[in-house]
């Protein structure tokens, strides 16, 4: 049997998996693990990795790869994403990954994102060869995919991330009618654009992938703790996120804190996270998101290991 590993490096969080392989070819994940980072945070006014941050990220992929060594030499592949494509020292970050990890970083464009978050979603979702669009809410930026089933039609990609609009837009909490209608207009706008660059599509299904969607379903079900087998193919109304979306706007940080199926650091992104969510829903017209619990990690492993499993 085969171990692989794969690593995404986002903006908020970074996101390690570890699949195994058996002898048909066939990846089954046998460990993952998450940590909310914040590596974007003030990307948008500094324009760079911060350096407190730098050093969390750092420390993570370190316990990450500890994790790794569990099931011997594994390869892994790493890939970052919006807030490190985007930084004036993504040398700086990339280099000291090299130099004091030995773990190699490959900064992806958004296209490329693209096509392996749609990889992932596929892994276990029943595919249909129907018109549907696929998003990724990040911390720095949301990616869309226009396809009908895996053949990939459109893609657009965006600065609408969640850590980079709560800068922008939020400060209050419980949020403010006078700060929230800003970031609806302003989504509203930007989701009519991705819409045109996509070529206006009347998309059958929507798919919602990443830690707001999944963090919505978990809260609505109240599964605790969290089970991505449970969690993944949910059908999500417009009218319950809609419910979710007034019930966390009214609540202050710490009330949200209580809230068990709600990750820790992520009760002040949420709301934006939800504000993607719904706008998006509603400039494609779609009353119903199915919830993808695989998304990029998935997508990266299975795409840089496939030939290599199956040679094994």
């Amino acid at each position: 049997m085969n171990h692989f590993a794969s690593i995404d490096i986002g903006s908020n969080t970074i996101r390690l998996l570890v699949m195994q392989v058996n002898g048909q070819g066939e990846f089954h994940e046998v460990d993952s693990e998450r940590a909310i980072t914040r590596l974007g945070e003030g990307i948008h006014s500094e324009k760079k990795l911060l350096p407190h941050r730098i050093d969390l990220a750092l420390d993570t992929l370190r316990g990450f790869q500890e994790r790794c060594r569990k099931y011997g030499d594994v390869p892994m592949k790493l890939v970052a994403t919006s807030a490190v494509r985007e930084a004036t020292n993504k040398d700086e970050f990339v280099n000291r990954a090299k130099d004091e990890l030995g773990l190699m970083i490959d900064v992806i464009p958004w296209e490329e994102e693209a096509r392996l978050t749609l990889a992932g979603v596929f892994w276990k979702l029943p595919e249909e060869d129907r018109p549907m669009v696929t998003f990724d809410i990040g911390g720095g930026s949301t990616e869309f995919i226009y396809s009908r089933g895996r053949r990939v039609e459109a893609v657009a990609g965006t600065s609408l991330g969640v850590v980079r609009l709560t800068e922008r837009f939020l400060t209050q909490h419980p949020v403010a009618e006078t700060e929230y209608q800003p970031l609806r207009a302003f989504l509203a706008d930007e989701l009519a654009d991705v819409s045109r660059k996509l070529g206006s599509p009347k998309p059958e299904v929507l798919v919602g992938t990443a830690g707001t969607v999944t963090t919505l379903a978990a809260i609505r079900d109240d599964i605790y703790p969290y089970d991505p087998e449970r969690i993944h193919g949910m059908h999500l109304p417009l009218s319950d996120v809609e419910r979710l979306n007034d019930d966390l706007k009214a609540k202050s940080i710490e009330e949200r804190r209580q809230i068990r199926t709600l990750e820790e650091g992520r009760e002040d992104l949420i709301i934006a996270g939800t504000a993607i969510l719904l706008e998006t829903m509603r400039a494609f017209g779609c009353e119903t998101l199915t919830v993808s619990e695989y998304s990029l990690r998935e997508g990266v492993l299975i795409d840089a290991f496939r030939d290599r499993a199956g040679a094994g």
